[in-house]
């Protein structure tokens, strides 16, 4: 039960950050330039994290699933820590947010092995 809570909650936490990237919403179209990436890659961004939330929720049933949701978010975090802390550098206190991402995503994979 706590496993399909942990996946639904990253899904969906997820889900709503590639809606925000696909949408170009103005704030993050902003936080976009100060990471001086391109534009197109916030597409692309959204798209896979979009794509991540929905084989996540596969998960669910699908430990395969679950596992390369969790490797593409583990993937994403990592960038989204890099492009805070070093590329914006912004305060610890902004990657807060993709460091819990970044922990619960190995611990649905470590989970999904057992």
């Amino acid at each position: 039960m706590i496993s399909i809570i942990t996946k639904v909650s990253l899904a969906v936490f997820m889900l709503a950050g590639g809606i925000i990237k696909v949408s170009r919403v103005p704030f993050q179209v902003e936080h976009w330039w100060h990471y001086q990436y391109p534009l197109w890659f916030l597409t692309v961004t959204g798209i896979l994290e979009i794509a991540g939330a929905l084989a996540m929720t596969a998960g669910i049933w699908n430990r395969y699933a679950a596992i390369g949701a969790g490797v593409l978010f583990v993937v994403l975090m990592a960038g989204a820590i890099h492009a805070h802390m070093f590329r914006a550098r912004q305060s610890v206190i902004m990657v807060i947010p993709a460091m819990i991402c970044l922990i619960v995503s190995i611990m649905i994979i470590m989970g999904s092995y057992t």
